[in-house]
């Protein structure tokens, strides 16, 4: 088995305090506005417990018949500034990928710059699962603004 590891930054300058970007993550309501699937797809279990050593887990079947399942681990989170967590990725239970992904909100006036970054080791799918992640994850920090900014998300493409 060849393992490809591989690593991107997004970064976005929302129209908002860190505060409220901050507050996007803490709940489980205010993340299920922008962190959600591009599709309908039927939630087997979708939990959220934002503290360090806290888990989420986003668990859900695809039209396709695909059973997708998000685990994260908290590892690290200062108020309104940083958030660090490691994720596993599965996909019909085999695990595709594991992720080490920093969140880190700056301050500019009545601005954020928001950098996501993500250090994974992908198990399956070579660049091209990494690439497919960096994509789908700019789609979900793209919605995260769009909520903050009182806009409406923008479909999957």
């Amino acid at each position: 088995m060849t393992v490809t590891n591989a690593a991107f930054t997004i970064e976005r300058v929302l129209n908002a305090k860190p505060e409220r970007v901050f507050a996007a993550y803490k709940s489980l309501e205010a993340k299920s506005a922008w962190f959600k699937a591009p599709s309908d797809i039927e939630t087997l279990d979708r939990e959220l417990d934002f503290r360090v050593g806290g888990k989420e887990r986003f668990h859900a079947r695809w039209p396709s018949g695909l059973v997708t399942d998000f685990q994260a681990v908290y590892h690290d989170i200062v108020e309104n500034e940083r958030i660090v967590l490691v994720y596993d990725l599965f996909h019909n239970g085999d695990k595709l990928s594991v992720s080490l992904q920093t969140l880190e909100l700056n301050a500019e006036g009545a601005q954020t710059r928001l950098l996501h970054t993500e250090q994974a080791s992908y198990f399956s799918g070579g660049i091209e699962a990494a690439s497919g992640r960096e994509h789908g994850t700019a789609w979900h920090i793209d919605n995260l603004v769009a909520v903050i900014e009182g806009r409406e998300a923008r479909a999957f493409a």
